[in-house]
């Protein structure tokens, strides 16, 4: 097995994001012509490629300037999305609130309690299917 390994440091967890390493998957590829190859997006700081996309709304914003420093970032999720919200927003110091269905993982809520975010819980319409 060969392990590449880089002697460098990153300057944030924001610099993890997006940067997961790529496995090949030779035993099913054995006899036959072509690659197949995967992206390990669970290896992302929030164990979700939605961290990809919570770091691009935030820079987008700022670039736009539709997001100044203080500013509270709100953002309606089931949980993959927020707790990358949550992430971003409190390294570049924003704060957040998440706002969720009381049917959705507790256990994503949590982690973004522990990120610094305000986890608010609504109920769900009757007769909805949780998550």
């Amino acid at each position: 097995m060969d392990i590449s390994r880089q002697d460098t440091y990153l300057d944030s967890v924001l610099g993890a994001i997006g940067n997961t390493p790529l496995v090949e998957l030779s035993r099913i590829t054995r006899g036959i012509d072509g690659r197949i190859l995967a992206k390990l997006e669970y290896l992302n700081p929030g164990f979700s490629k939605k961290d990809r996309i919570a770091l691009q709304m935030i820079e987008e914003a700022e670039a736009d300037g539709l997001l100044k420093p203080g500013q509270t970032v709100v953002e309606l999720t089931s949980g993959n999305t927020g707790t990358g919200l949550s992430i971003v927003c409190a390294v570049k110091g924003y704060p957040f609130v998440a706002v969720m269905s009381k049917g959705n993982s507790t256990e994503r809520a949590r982690m973004m309690k522990a990120f610094g975010a305000e986890v608010v819980l609504i109920d769900q319409l009757p007769d909805s299917t949780s998550g």
